[in-house]
């Protein structure tokens, strides 16, 4: 099997891919920047016992990276781990796709595992829209060239914002003037809440689900073709119900994405 690690800002996703195309087991850690390996080796070590795997079950390893001061201490670890060195991804590997923009060694390596998994998954224009931290919009052509694309704040991280700056928006239910439950990120029944809370949940997730239709609808008018979306990340199954907008919802695309840069890479790096 082949073990997939993407590292991202807020979360480190871990998944175990056999011959089929979504992996066969997934754990997830929070990201800590401070984090020891001692302490991340004992966490993956406890997931992997609690699903019955071994560091043995895996031939090989495929870590990608945007949180630089773990990118080496977890390269380390891995090879440690699973007597193997990690394909550690990065912008100059073959993508399967062509980098098209001005700093292709400043794209976030996680953007462009996205757009390598669309043009692999569709051959066609697509996008990519990873909904994590932050929100990255991945865009591939009609000629698979990976053109950029947009970030915007993540849904999570306005609401965090909102938090801090307003708390007592989220502390307070202007019905009750109580303290209220834990705001959740869920859609509410209508776009004109009735209370704080509603008001809340209409303007983050129904206003984000705008942000994301409207700069959808620019792209496609920029590529001038049909063009598919895929969405993924953490809160991609919240937005992804509430619009047209979005062909599909795959929560393993970054991941499969990884897996494809390693097999067009693999035997490149062995022979180096």
């Amino acid at each position: 099997m082949l073990l997939t690690i993407d590292i991202g800002n807020s979360s480190i996703v871990i998944a175990a891919f056999g011959e089929g195309d979504a992996p066969v087991a997934s754990w997830r850690l929070r990201t800590d920047r401070q984090g020891r390996a001692e302490a991340y080796r004992r966490a993956v070590c406890q997931h992997w016992q609690q699903s019955g795997f071994g560091g043995g079950d895996f031939e090989a390893v495929a870590l990608c990276s945007v949180v630089a001061p773990l990118t080496e201490q977890w390269s380390g670890l891995l090879a440690e781990m699973l007597d193997c060195e990690p394909l550690v991804l990065h912008p100059r590997m073959t993508l399967g796709v062509t980098l098209d923009v001005r700093s292709p060694e400043k794209v976030g390596m996680d953007r462009l595992a996205g757009a390598a998994a669309v043009w692999e998954r569709t051959k066609g224009a697509a996008v990519a829209v990873d909904f994590g931290t932050a929100t990255t919009f991945n865009v591939v052509d009609a000629q698979g060239r990976f053109r950029g694309g947009a970030i915007a704040p993540g849904l999570g991280t306005a609401a965090d914002s909102l938090a801090e700056n307003a708390p007592a928006l989220l502390r307070l239910n202007s019905a009750t003037e109580e303290s209220s439950p834990e705001f959740e990120l869920i859609p509410p029944s209508s776009a004109i809440g009735r209370d704080t809370n509603e008001a809340l949940r209409s303007g983050l997730v129904l206003g984000y689900t705008g942000l994301v239709e409207g700069l959808l609808a620019r792209i496609r008018s920029e590529l001038e073709t049909p063009v598919s979306v895929i969405a993924t990340g953490g809160l991609g199954h919240i937005i992804t119900p509430l619009t047209s907008s979005i062909d599909s919802y795959d929560p393993w695309l970054t991941l499969s994405g990884i897996r494809t840069v390693y097999r067009l890479n693999a035997n490149k790096e062995r022979r180096k």
